[in-house]
């Protein structure tokens, strides 16, 4: 699944840039790329409706059965799963489901505090859930075009790189558990192949090996990256051809233990805490 399913309500949720003041910023190519801002992190959103569309119907009871309370100790877990609730807003705005925006909007707020973000996000988050609640889903969908710009301004003002790349990471793996899911249950060639996206799968792999060296080796992140890298190989097992059903149910099995293991108590040294 392209990088585009996670990162277009970040475009949403992760404004914090214009604020009162009106203004642009506009990026050389070395700053963007030292702020991790590039392709993969801030993707076209326009591109984003259309290639969901493979993998309707929009598994609504996933994103329903999600925690909207759960509260993290650490930035780490609280950035991932801030991307992952931007994953299932964007879902529920495909399928038109006002209960779900109000709720995923209202969790993004106390998660978007937590990260320092809150404030900005207040206007967006407003008009996210004032259209929801109208179900005026076509300016839903141009609000969400609207905001790309914004998360670049967004990454410059909050200088936190790994911050940014944690977020996406979070959205994607989301992303990818409900894409594997879909396609597991309703197997298709054309889905498995959209799922096969090992540029991006290298791309977040390099990003968690960046990490400072004491949270890259605490449990929580082994686990995370281990899992990942076994996705990654499978993916190069079916390289120049759609995986096999029994191959997107291995990719399935494990991105639904990565999400799993992102939203698990942890101890303050990262530690998995057993029965949560």
């Amino acid at each position: 699944m392209r990088t585009a399913l996670f990162t277009a309500l970040l475009a949403l949720a992760c404004t914090v840039a214009r604020g009162e003041d009106e203004h642009e910023i506009i990026l050389d190519d070395s700053a963007r790329e030292e702020l991790g801002v590039n392709e993969l992190t801030t993707p076209s959103i326009q591109r984003l409706f259309t290639e969901m569309e493979v993998f309707k119907p929009v598994p609504i009871s996933l994103i329903a059965d999600s925690n909207f309370d759960r509260v993290y100790n650490n930035r780490f877990q609280t950035s991932l799963n801030f991307g992952a609730l931007i994953c299932d807003g964007f879902f529920a705005v495909v399928a038109e489901q006002k209960g779900l925006i109000q709720k995923v909007g209202r969790a993004l707020l106390r998660q978007a505090k937590s990260l320092a973000v809150g404030q900005r996000l207040s206007r967006h988050a407003n008009s996210l859930l004032e259209l929801g609640a109208r179900g005026d889903w076509s300016e839903l969908k141009l609000e969400l075009i609207k905001t790309q710009s914004d998360v670049e301004e967004a990454m410059i003002q909050l200088r936190d790189e790994e911050m940014a790349h944690m977020v996406s990471l979070g959205g994607w793996l989301r992303g990818f558990e409900i894409g594997t899911i879909v396609t597991a249950d309703n197997y298709s060639p054309q889905r498995a192949a959209g799922l096969m996206k090992p540029d991006v799968m290298d791309y977040f792999l390099d990003r968690l090996q960046t990490l400072n060296p004491r949270l890259k080796n605490t449990e929580l992140v082994t686990a995370i990256t281990s899992r990942l890298q076994t996705i990654r190989a499978i993916a190069g097992e079916s390289s120049g051809r759609a995986p096999t059903l029994s191959e997107v149910q291995r990719m399935r099995d494990l991105a639904v233990e990565i999400n799993k293991t992102m939203a698990a108590k942890v101890d303050n040294e990262g530690r998995i805490v057993q029965g949560n």
